[in-house]
């Protein structure tokens, strides 16, 4: 299943969010970066989790 259809069935009222700022957003915002924001809107305590994906990963972090 993918990702988007996953998060629509867990958390539609999220996923409604996340498609209306992406709607208002005047530059174009990726529906992945909304979905996180409107998740931390809707749950603040969860920001950790929005912290982790939207971090850059550095070369000598890698798993060998």
């Amino acid at each position: 299943m993918k990702l988007i259809a996953l998060r629509w069935l867990l958390d539609p009222a999220t996923s409604l969010l996340a498609l209306r700022l992406c709607a208002q957003e005047p530059r174009r915002m990726s529906y992945d970066a909304a979905w996180r924001l409107a998740r931390v809107t809707r749950h603040p305590d969860e920001m950790v989790y929005r912290h982790h994906g939207h971090l850059a990963k550095e070369s000598g972090d890698e798993i060998q």
